[in-house]
């Protein structure tokens, strides 16, 4: 480990709000960055692509993730919690051997994910497409799943030592990059671009992340080492059940949109992602937020139930508490920002998006007690609960899209997040003597309440409603602001540094 590597840190409270608060701030206003950089991004290619090319640009990223999933054996994920873990005993000398490790695995999926994309490169294009137009496209893409591996390994790497100034300035400089990289060739090029556009863009991300993160433990691999392999063989038993639930999380993906495909038309598809990305992607940039400090930090709080308990409920509560109002807000802002974000030809997704903002809302009670398999490395059990939330979305989405089109869709998908939040809290209660905090019910009851009226408004065709939805961002913002100022010093902290101003 270089002189510039972190010094291990013991004893420091990090379940407090205020932390919670700290690190969701951090990786929040970097989400916020990254998401205006995207919004351009995603405005640019609507009008330059359409909605057809927004369609062939999410199957292409949903094949490639399926296919690192089908072939990374859940390091990206699993490697994480085995470097969070060696980083805390103090150890250089065993963090820089198992980085070496990781590293050993990451290239040999990387090869064996550009492998298998090779080889089924014409069957992916007839599976999706009903012909072989696209065999060329994937054989191209096989190289896209060859870098992600590596860039999942660095990032792992990175987040297991805590280098999490690090991961957000990747996360800015690669939006910025992938913007530079994508404008010029949508414009000169159009659809037939779009495959060059993510093979150059994945290569630039790599280089990103692996000039941050040779700086903490520079390059070394062995390869050929069956001592390195096996030194890795415990991230696997994470990995394998990860894989195997990312394989079901990807295939129900490629599934959704293949049907979708079939029942309706390629620019359906395009609408069907508009409103996937106006719903969750964009309100995502909450978890986004906590994800690279919350699951090393839960790993750590594991074996002491009362302490894992705190954990998970203080993430829920900051979750919901930030959820809330910016759901409220983007069903608010929804008719004006789709033709801003994207164009009017996509007007069409709002419906669907709003209905399926529930999904966030759920998944802000559930996504923080979800992780407590991961981190008590029980993979059967994530993969079980994975299976069933995948194979109900894959047959619900599709089913309600051809009988109540897109709105229908939409509905299917907080059908999913409301049967995923009662699996897990039902299951984990049992499994790992997890606790959701009362307490706090009458919070959550409220905020909910608010987002409903706000969006039963929302879908009513008298827009004079939307000044209820107004009213309920209002209060809803309020009641965050006030819970957040009672439970933190954040609040009072900025104050003070306003007022020395």
């Amino acid at each position: 480990m270089d002189d510039n590597a972190p010094n291990i840190v013991t004893g420091k409270d990090d379940t407090t709000y205020d932390h919670v608060i700290k690190y969701t701030g951090l990786f929040g206003g970097v989400q916020g960055i990254t998401m205006l950089v995207s919004l351009v991004r995603n405005k640019i290619a609507s009008v330059l692509l359409g909605p057809d090319g927004l369609a062939l640009i999410d199957i292409y990223n949903n094949v490639i993730k399926l296919a690192n999933q089908s072939t990374n054996f859940g390091l990206s994920f699993s490697a994480v919690k085995h470097v969070a873990e060696l980083f805390e005993t103090g150890s250089a000398e065993e963090v820089r051997g198992f980085v070496r490790t990781v590293r050993t695995w990451s290239v040999f999926t990387a090869l064996l994910g550009v492998l298998v994309c090779l080889v089924l490169s014409q069957y992916l294009s007839f599976w999706t497409f009903g012909n072989y137009d696209y065999t060329h496209a994937f054989t191209m893409l096989s190289l896209v799943v060859g870098i992600v591996a590596v860039q999942g390994g660095e990032m792992a790497i990175l987040k297991g030592m805590k280098q999490l100034k690090k991961v957000a300035v990747i996360s800015v400089y690669g939006a910025v990059a992938t913007l530079a990289i994508c404008t010029p060739i949508y414009y000169f090029l159009g659809i037939n671009g779009i495959v060059l556009s993510l093979v150059l863009c994945s290569a630039v991300m790599l280089a990103i992340h692996l000039h941050f993160s040779t700086k903490v433990v520079p390059w070394s691999l062995s390869l050929f080492s069956k001592a390195e392999y096996g030194n890795g063989l415990p991230m696997l038993k994470l990995g394998v059940g990860y894989i195997i639930a990312g394989i079901f999380g990807q295939g129900a993906e490629y599934v959704i949109r293949t049907l979708i495909l079939q029942f309706g038309e390629l620019a359906d598809v395009g609408l069907y992602n508009s409103g996937y990305v106006l719903a969750v992607t964009y309100a995502n940039i909450v978890f986004v937020a906590f994800e690279a400090d919350y699951f090393p930090r839960l790993s750590a709080a594991q074996h002491d139930v009362r302490k894992q308990n705190q954990t998970v409920n203080q993430q829920i509560q900051v979750s919901v508490l930030l959820m809330a109002p910016l759901l409220i807000f983007v069903v608010l802002a929804m008719p004006v920002i789709v033709p801003l974000l994207f164009s009017s030809k996509f007007v069409a997704a709002v419906p669907m998006a709003i209905c399926a903002s529930f999904y966030m809302f759920f998944k802000a009670l559930t996504l923080p007690a979800a992780y407590l398999s991961l981190a008590k490395g029980d993979s059967r059990m994530y993969m079980i609960t994975e299976l069933v939330y995948d194979i109900f979305i894959a047959i619900a989405i599709p089913f309600a899209f051809k009988q109540w089109g897109l709105p229908g869709a939409g509905w299917a998908l907080s059908a999913g997040g409301l049967l995923d939040l009662l699996l897990i809290h039902i299951i984990y209660r049992f499994r790992y003597h997890y606790r959701f905090d009362m307490s706090n019910m009458k919070l959550y009851v409220l905020q909910f309440v608010l987002f409903l009226i706000a969006v039963l408004a929302a879908l009513h065709e008298n827009h004079w409603l939307r000044i209820i939805t107004a009213l309920s961002l209002v209060v809803s913002v309020a009641i965050s602001f006030r819970v957040l100022k009672d439970e933190t010093r954040v609040i009072s902290q900025i104050k003070k540094r306003l007022w020395r101003k």
